[in-house]
């Protein structure tokens, strides 16, 4: 009998142990995939893509199993809210969040939620939050920061309503086209280099010949820029920039307007209706103002692909397009005396997506409705069949450890039937996702507006749309634009409660 208690406790005792290893495994799993999407939703901003890293950032929020992150992910969050995303409120509540459930994390929150009351020029509330601050963190880090900003929010009055500037000549914008190389070929005609003429029609810039110094380059035609395989005309200047040591950044410079020329015909095709194209011009315009006025301090406003918004430059350039561009020349999309952050997919598969459902962002103007006409349109429906065993393999390259996968389960949907969440159900693990974020990316889905069938040992994937979903859709417009529809009709349907302006 003895023997049997002893065997009986050596078994538990094995058990144990292999349980608590395969709980200390997915638990370092859980955290590893928690730091790549804090990691990715950093690059996400660099581009551009602010939802996809709100996304990033919740998806981390979600499967981390330390306090610790979450905090840090918090923190991250509200910045890219009220900095990027002109979510200010959202941001407030995240610190108030912070401030109640995370006493390690007080200190920093109250300092920022003051900070942002203060730039926000609720200047009464943010003297409140910095007597908070001092009275709670007399010595702390923000001590004289704080001092000082409650000094001056005392003696500040409510700031005017900030109106939309109205311009008379349209913005510069920067474009960021390469960086992290080594050479760069400039070919133009009669180039001239920081105000200098010269006679010389092309120009090779190497990091090793590089002695650090800007350089301004420009030319009497568009020139021409060559790195590898990397070749592109653009209109503007040409500004060389060291990066990172021994690196190059090359960035083109010139005026909105003229950007927009190479961009519509990048984003549509120059044969839809010129009111369509007109409703891509002013989305593409409103989106390329919003970056420029929320990176002023960055070294570039957009960046020149699919992670802003394509640009091809010159060669793509049309004449059906560059008129959509004049004759809508200096229309934004305005809501709260903003211009908007004008997102758009290339099918919304049927029925707009809500960002605060799949991004958890509020944006009035971003909300889910029922598009038929988009259904019309290519891109609009797709189909993806994967073995169990591809699907496993999949999830494991993204960090997820499944093994012994039985089935994928819809949790959560938002109005427009997206699945905003799933439950991966395996021998391994049994834990509920954000989707995008994992089964979109593992499987290289186009969206998230999708049915799954299990046939055998194949998971199938019926679904709708490319892309996001959110906004403005390419091909909903195309359709609506046949139909007759002209571009402010386009834009008001795809941008509810926004106003449009001519700002230059």
């Amino acid at each position: 009998m003895r023997k049997k208690i002893i065997i009986v406790m050596l078994l538990f005792i094995i058990y144990s142990s292999v349980a608590v290893a395969q709980v200390d495994e997915n638990t370092l799993a859980q955290e590893r995939l928690a730091q790549w999407n804090i990691s990715y939703a950093s690059y996400l901003i660099d581009v551009g893509k602010y939802l996809d890293a709100l996304d990033a950032y919740n998806t981390a929020f979600e499967v981390t199993p330390y306090k610790q992150t979450r905090l840090k992910v918090l923190l991250y969050k509200a910045n890219l809210l009220a900095t990027f995303l002109d979510a200010e409120d959202q941001a407030l509540d995240i610190y108030n969040e912070i401030i109640i459930k995370y006493p390690e994390g007080k200190e920093i929150a109250l300092y920022r939620k003051g900070l942002l009351l203060f730039d926000m020029g609720k200047y009464k509330d943010s003297s409140a939050v910095f007597k908070e601050y001092l009275k709670e963190f007399p010595e702390g880090r923000y001590k004289y920061q704080s001092e000082a900003l409650l000094g001056q929010a005392l003696t500040m009055v409510k700031p005017p309503e900030v109106k939309p500037e109205i311009k008379k000549a349209p913005p510069i914008i920067r474009v960021l086209l390469l960086r992290k190389i080594h050479s760069v070929k400039c070919i133009g005609k009669d180039l001239v280099i920081n105000g200098t003429p010269t006679t010389k029609d092309e120009l090779l810039i190497t990091s090793s010949s590089y002695d650090g110094k800007q350089l301004v380059i420009e030319s009497s035609i568009p020139i021409k820029v060559i790195s590898g395989d990397y070749k592109k005309r653009v209109r503007g200047k040409i500004i060389i920039k060291p990066y990172k040591g021994d690196k190059l950044m090359v960035l083109n410079v010139l005026d909105i307007e003229s950007y927009l020329w190479g961009v519509v015909p990048s984003e549509s095709y120059p044969s839809w209706p010129l009111e369509t194209l007109k409703a891509q011009a002013v989305a593409a315009r409103t989106y390329a103002y919003y970056q420029i006025l929320h990176r002023k301090n960055w070294s570039y406003d957009v960046v020149d692909n699919a992670g802003d918004q394509a640009y091809k430059g010159v060669d793509r350039e049309t004449k059906r397009t560059t008129q959509a561009v004049n004759e809508t020349r200096g229309m934004v999309l305005i809501e709260k005396n903003r211009p908007i952050l004008a997102m758009f997919t290339a099918n919304n598969g049927g029925y707009t997506a809500d960002a605060s459902y799949i991004f958890k962002l509020n944006k009035e103007y971003l909300v889910a409705k029922p598009d038929p006409l988009s259904l019309k349109g290519k891109m609009a429906k797709w189909k993806r069949s994967y073995t169990i065993r591809d699907v496993e393999k999949r999830l494991r390259a993204i960090g997820l450890p499944v093994k012994g996968l039985k089935e994928i389960v819809p949790t959560k949907r938002g109005p427009s039937g997206r699945i905003v969440k799933i439950k991966i159900v395996s021998n391994s693990i049994t834990k509920e996702y954000r989707t995008r974020t994992t089964l979109r990316r593992a499987l290289g889905l186009p969206e998230i507006l999708f049915k799954i069938e299990k046939q055998g040992n194949t998971l199938i994937f019926k679904g709708k749309g490319w892309g996001h979903g959110v906004g403005y859709s390419q091909w909903g417009g195309a359709i609506m634009g046949k139909k007759g529809y002209n571009f402010k009709e386009i834009l008001k349907f795809y941008y509810p409660g926004t106003t449009l302006k001519t700002l230059w």
